[in-house]
């Protein structure tokens, strides 16, 4: 059997960074980016470890945790936990070990600590299943097949980035959805500032904060960092001041990215075309795998559509899809695959 790994994190852009890397270890996984998504998949399937982020919006990851622990149709009730967040919250590992983790990784994660931390926590019958294989994972090298036209952001550290996903496709795969999360992620910040909710203002500017970083935008990482040590302060006239600034300059990336969209429909006219059964048999598979949760065969299934060349409303659906599994939306994708049968029944 091989490792099977639970991820419970809010931000996209750092679960899929994480996937990326766990991936790459050889691990099978899933992820959930809450509590009650984490719970529900840890009461369907045994795992052999959880990563789970400390720094959440309505239950943080220690009731996470509590959760899975007590609920009697759990799986996982001494599964080993690992805790993800960054050194200003993950700064007492004695807080941590009191509420069960075995212990925590600061975000980003470095690919060697997620190494070490899978071959201390995994049961031992299944750490020789962890690939043995280095990638260039944390290791900076000269960009050269990047876009040129990323060196048109000045404030764009690409180098940066790369060295923090591994690879320049891994890195363009992060950039994507980086720029798919920022409407989301930007009314959910000011969503949570207008109703002065100061907690999960501050959980969500964090997150920002740390999916920056990971990309290589300081500038915006730094001033989401000070904005989320204004919310641990209280200091609420420092956010008045600075918030529309951050989702100004945090909205500015939607346009500055959309060039990667335009060279994936550049792509797309040199594959081949998709017919009608391997659609049918892809919508079909996205709708069966959506309803289980399973996030490996749900990427599977997406990977393999990508290769191929899609009609523009099929396409259409695919990115509905497509867009749904970024954000870990189970229903948003089945409703895709159904919105397919429902026009191909036309």
């Amino acid at each position: 059997m091989g490792i099977k790994i639970l991820i419970v994190d809010d931000s996209r852009v750092e679960r899929n960074f994480l996937l990326g890397l766990l991936h790459k270890l050889g691990a099978q996984t899933a992820a959930a980016d809450g509590c009650d998504e984490g719970v529900r998949l840890a009461c369907s399937e045994r795992y052999d470890l959880m990563l789970i982020d400390y720094f959440m919006p309505e239950a943080d990851g220690v009731h996470t945790l509590r959760e899975i622990r007590q609920n009697n149709d759990s799986l996982n009730r001494l599964t080993p936990a690992v805790a993800l967040g960054t050194s200003d919250s993950l700064s007492d590992s004695e807080f941590f070990a009191e509420y069960g983790f075995e212990n925590y990784l600061e975000k980003p994660v470095d690919f060697e600590m997620l190494h070490a931390a899978l071959i201390l926590y995994l049961p031992e019958d299944k750490r020789g299943g962890i690939s043995a294989e280095r990638t260039n994972v944390q290791q900076k090298e000269p960009v050269s097949v990047l876009p040129e036209w990323l060196d048109e952001i000045p404030e764009l550290a690409t180098a940066d980035g790369v060295a923090n996903c591994g690879t320049e496709e891994d890195y363009l795969g992060a950039l994507r959805i980086f720029r798919k999360s920022v409407g989301t992620m930007s009314e959910e910040i000011e969503r949570y500032y207008g109703e002065g909710d100061l907690k999960n203002y501050t959980i969500k500017v964090h997150a920002l904060k740390s999916s920056a970083r990971i990309i290589g935008l300081p500038e915006l990482s730094e001033l989401a960092r000070k904005l989320e040590a204004a919310g641990d302060a209280g200091d609420t006239e420092f956010i008045e001041e600075n918030t529309a600034e951050l989702l100004e300059m945090y909205r500015s990336y939607s346009d500055k990215f959309s060039r990667l969209d335009e060279e994936s429909s550049e792509e797309q006219n040199e594959k081949p075309p998709a017919d009608r059964d391997l659609l049918d048999d892809a919508f079909s598979s996205l709708d069966e795998f959506a309803g289980q949760m399973d996030y490996d065969l749900v990427e599977m299934v997406i990977e393999s559509v990508r290769e191929y060349r899609l009609e523009p409303r099929d396409k259409a659906l695919f990115d509905e899809a497509d867009t749904a599994f970024t954000n870990l939306d189970w229903s948003g994708i089945r409703t895709a695959a159904q919105k397919y049968f429902e026009n191909n029944r036309e």
